[in-house]
């Protein structure tokens, strides 16, 4: 009589084989993707490098830009979508007459009584 692959793990000894065979797979799986976005960190800084290298060293016969005389807060590329929102957010409020001259990141204060409250409140069930 041929018995089958299923006929192998039959009760609590046949479970704990197949949780430990899912375990291991699952394992070897996380530890697979680790080493992708290890590798793709490595790919990426060599890219970057490649990049600056590339800025760094203009082509012969083009003038360097002028240096700014004063720069008051200038946008970065990734920030202009975020003065957009900021604009349109403004300007749906407010309407037409106010505008957005310029704008940058505030630091949060290191201790504010919300944070305290919120801190007092996720440890309200561990005061046993």
């Amino acid at each position: 009589m041929e018995n089958s692959v299923s006929s192998y793990f039959v009760g609590v000894q046949g479970g704990l084989v197949m949780s430990m065979i899912a375990f291991s797979i699952v394992f070897i799986v996380i530890c697979g993707l680790m080493f992708v976005m290890m590798g793709m960190k490595h790919v990426c800084r060599v890219l970057d490098s490649m990049q600056t290298a590339a800025k760094a060293s203009p082509a012969v016969g083009t003038p360097s830009p002028a240096p700014a005389a004063k720069m008051v807060a200038a946008p970065a590329e990734d920030d202009s979508e975020l003065l957009a929102v900021i604009s349109a957010a403004i300007a749906a409020m407010y309407g037409s007459a106010a505008r957005v001259v310029a704008f940058s990141p505030v630091k949060a204060p290191a201790a504010t009584s919300w944070k305290l409250v919120g801190r007092i409140q996720n440890a309200e069930g561990f005061q046993d």
